[in-house]
């Protein structure tokens, strides 16, 4: 199922697929949302090729502690996808290297795939949150996975 979004960035806001209840194992939900440059960026464009934590409307504390995490995020191959209104503050702060903060107009993508969702490698769902969870919690899970447990022997890290 296909889905647009009405509004002052209706081009560039899309979501497809059925979110409402994302089951474990899943396929993750694709969407194309602005950045805070009003540059499209879609979720697809990252499946497989990184994981990917998305939270929906993120305080700006959390936000700065995953700055703070950059390197514990780039050993697992983490980014974290920030979903917030259009004109919230941390659209400015832009993306980091392991940090993407998007606009979501009405918060209709948050509100699909739930306050978090943890995304694997194998585009699969691997954890849903109904909060944005610490960092200790996704990362402590994702050690557990044996793709993760692979690089570590593959890496060294």
């Amino acid at each position: 199922m296909s889905r647009s979004v009405s509004g002052p960035l209706a081009a560039l806001v899309t979501v497809v697929g059925s979110v409402s209840a994302l089951p474990i194992n899943s396929p993750a939900p694709t969407f194309t949302l602005a950045d805070g440059k009003g540059q499209p960026w879609k979720l697809a464009d990252h499946l497989g090729r990184e994981r990917l934590l998305v939270v929906g409307a993120p305080s700006a504390a959390y936000l700065d502690e995953i700055v703070r995490q950059t390197g514990l995020l780039q050993d697992r191959d983490l980014r974290v996808v920030a979903l917030v209104l259009p004109g919230d503050a941390a659209l400015k702060r832009g993306a980091g290297s392991r940090l993407t903060v998007l606009a979501d107009p009405g918060g209709r993508v948050a509100a699909r795939s739930g306050r978090a969702v943890l995304i694997g490698k194998d585009r699969g769902v691997k954890a849903t949150y109904t909060s944005p969870p610490s960092l200790n919690t996704v990362l402590g899970l994702i050690d557990t996975m044996p793709m993760r447990q692979q690089e570590q022997r593959t890496r060294g890290r």
